[in-house]
């Protein structure tokens, strides 16, 4: 066991110690377990982050964020000398604080509580129990994997909007002894036994059981079928108008000429700037740019998009530029929803979205598997939902959902006739503002969106279906983008029936079951009155008797 008491010393494999006086705190006594022993070794006592956290250790979004505005304000008063003198004074106070808040702020791991102190003039302290925390995540962007460094989060849970502990930075080899010191206490201290730590670097993935993996064709399949598609154009528009709005006088210049050459330019073979085909390929240069920009942001992000089970974990490493480790715990997992729209469901492919109690995965706790087959999405909910078999059998919904999907469907666009057809008579004057032209083509587009709506809601009714075992409640419906979510039963913490006026004429009920976590739910829309009252009271027999998560786990393939 390593000395309690003795002159302060570095220890093995990271920064100095920061202990103020001549004998160093007592160090935690050991476990018996080495991947414990060896993070009190070098964590039992308060030590400092990596120096390069110095520079490191602010996020580069958001010291952007920080400065972007007062240096846009400084450069529009008092110009380029005052704008670089600025930033030279920011630059060298940011600096003096930085060092500061490194020597400072001081972490320690005794084994049961992980405890972070920081703070230059006032003093804060954060204390987290190793049994109430949810999950762990590395993040390592492309500098910290130069220099062998690592971001480690830690978040309870109920930190789903703000995160615990943030560590930035760590040297690797620092950041994966505490994650799997951390997970393996936690795991004896729950009597979980000792967990198999997996990812412990790159290239080896340890003991993991192997979930999932997405190719590099099926990441660039979703990027160019998803809705990121529909905004980049948008966004690629705008850059250019900026760039045509800088290069203005130059394209003036050459405009005025074209126009000046009249017909000769035309038999030239170089159209004018009134000519469609100009037209047209500005909006294909557009469209191929949108597709370029969506293929590149899909590979960033999700480049080697990986699924390991490690005992009772799930742990997601994506990231091509910065790459980013997750762990998602089974017995925190709410909600499952499977999203195919018009597009994927052609070539057969489908997203999964896990929703997870914690927050590291994402602003609400969702990690998104970019593209899978649809032959492997009941695999993949296999080792997601322990206990189920993937998606269980759906009970279609009845007839008279049909007259319900027709309502949907057509009410915005009798909303929208009927704003163009009386809103012109009562008020003249918007034909003279909008025009008698544009006008007319919105009238006949309002016009043709009515057998458009019509076939759309025949296929959301077709979609309407619901399904309860003793493990998972499930859900589908949508129209061009079908959403079947599956909850587990042991989630449901609530459950709503809803019958209008018109859905009991024609003896159907909506049910909302609300899980466990922020905005989480399985909406079943339309479905049978009896129906609606059964699954109703099944889900409120099972949240009386829920079977226990432990025997899910156990029964699941490992």
């Amino acid at each position: 066991a390593p000395p309690t008491t003795g002159p302060t010393s570095p220890p093995p494999g990271g920064p100095p110690q920061a202990a103020a006086a001549t004998e160093a705190p007592a160090r935690p006594r050991p476990t018996g377990d080495p991947v414990v022993d060896d993070a009190l070794a070098r964590f039992g006592i308060p030590r400092r982050l990596h120096p390069a956290s110095v520079v490191l250790g602010i996020p580069f979004s958001a010291l952007v964020q920080a400065l972007l505005v007062p240096l846009f304000a400084v450069g529009v008063t008092g110009g380029a000398v005052v704008s670089l003198g600025f930033a030279i004074v920011a630059g060298v106070l940011g600096l003096a604080a930085r060092i500061l808040d490194h020597q400072f702020r001081l972490f320690s791991f005794d084994g049961e509580v992980l405890r972070v102190s920081y703070g230059i003039i006032s003093r804060n302290k954060r204390t987290l129990d190793i049994a109430r925390i949810q999950q762990v995540e590395m993040q390592r962007g492309p500098v910290q994997r130069v220099l062998g460094l690592a971001t480690l989060r830690i978040e309870t849970a109920g930190s789903a909007t703000e995160v615990e502990v943030d560590l930035r930075v760590l040297t690797l080899e620092d950041a994966q002894s505490l994650r799997a010191a951390v997970r393996a206490r936690k795991a004896q201290l729950t009597g979980r036994g000792t967990p198999t730590d997996a990812a412990t670097t790159d290239e080896d993935d340890g003991d993991a059981h192997h979930v999932i993996a997405v190719p590099t064709r099926h990441i660039v399949i979703a990027s160019v079928t998803g809705a990121r598609l529909l905004v980049l154009p948008a966004v690629i528009g705008g850059l250019l108008q900026f760039a045509g709005q800088q290069i203005g006088p130059f394209i003036d210049q050459v405009t005025d000429l074209l126009i000046a050459q009249g017909d000769e330019v035309t038999r030239n073979g170089v159209p004018s700037v009134t000519d469609w085909r100009l037209v047209a390929l500005s909006a294909l240069a557009v469209a191929l740019l949108a597709v370029i920009a969506a293929i590149a942001v899909g590979l960033v992000r999700d480049w080697r998009f990986r699924i390991e089970r490690v005992d009772e974990d799930l742990h997601v490493t994506r990231g091509l530029i910065s790459t980013r480790e997750s762990v998602v715990p089974l017995r925190r997992v709410q909600l499952v929803e499977v999203n195919r729209n018009w597009l994927r469901r052609l070539f057969g492919f489908g997203t999964v979205r896990i929703r997870s109690a914690g927050g590291s995965t994402g602003g609400d706790g969702r990690v998104t598997v970019p593209l899978l087959r649809d032959d492997q999405v009941d695999g993949l909910l296999r080792q997601v939902l322990p206990g189920t078999d993937g998606i269980p059998a759906l009970t279609s919904h009845p007839r008279p959902a049909l007259r319900r999907a027709f309502v949907r469907w057509l009410r915005p666009v009798l909303y929208l006739l009927v704003l163009l057809w009386v809103a012109p008579a009562l008020l003249p004057d918007t034909v003279w503002f909008v025009g008698s032209t544009a006008l007319e083509v919105a009238q006949r587009a309002a016009l043709a969106l009515i057998p458009i709506n019509l076939v759309l809601a025949y296929v959301e009714y077709r979609n309407l279906a619901h399904g309860l075992t003793e493990r998972v409640v499930a859900s589908r419906q949508g129209a061009l983008s079908i959403q079947t979510a599956i909850a587990p039963v042991v989630k449901a913490q609530a459950v709503s029936t809803v019958a209008t006026w018109f859905q009991r004429r024609l003896r159907l009920a909506s049910l909302v079951v609300h899980i466990a976590g922020p905005g989480a739910s399985v909406g079943v829309l339309d479905a049978h009155e009896d129906d609606a009252a059964a699954l109703h009271a099944r889900l409120t027999e099972h949240a009386a008797s829920p079977i226990p998560l432990e025997q899910d786990l156990q029964e699941a393939p490992a």
